[in-house]
């Protein structure tokens, strides 16, 4: 399982980024991925790198289909090969650690 991170800026779009936003988490729901929004990103998890590509190409896709012109992607990877990751088991690690 792959956990990454990702954030998309639509340049020239104006300061309010919150219906593409929406957009693109809708996107998500409908591929039936696992996802978290968090303020400033999201992250998603994958099964493959082909599969978290694919979910990025769709997302600028969208964006697109809205008019944008410029698209900035930030893509953070997690790929473990040693162990299965997920978002929880991640976030699990680190609300234990911090008790």
């Amino acid at each position: 399982m792959i956990v990454a991170e990702f954030s998309m800026v639509p340049m020239g779009s104006g300061t309010n980024a919150g219906d593409y936003i929406k957009a693109i988490h809708h996107l998500l729901g409908e591929a039936e991925v696992n996802f978290i929004p968090g303020p400033m990103s999201t992250a998603v998890e994958a099964k493959s790198l082909q599969e978290l590509f694919d979910l990025m190409e769709k997302a600028n896709d969208k964006l697109v289909q809205m008019g944008v012109k410029r698209i900035i992607t930030s893509i953070r990877i997690d790929m473990r090969l040693d162990k299965e990751i997920s978002m929880q088991s991640k976030l699990s690690r680190v609300r234990s650690d911090s008790n």
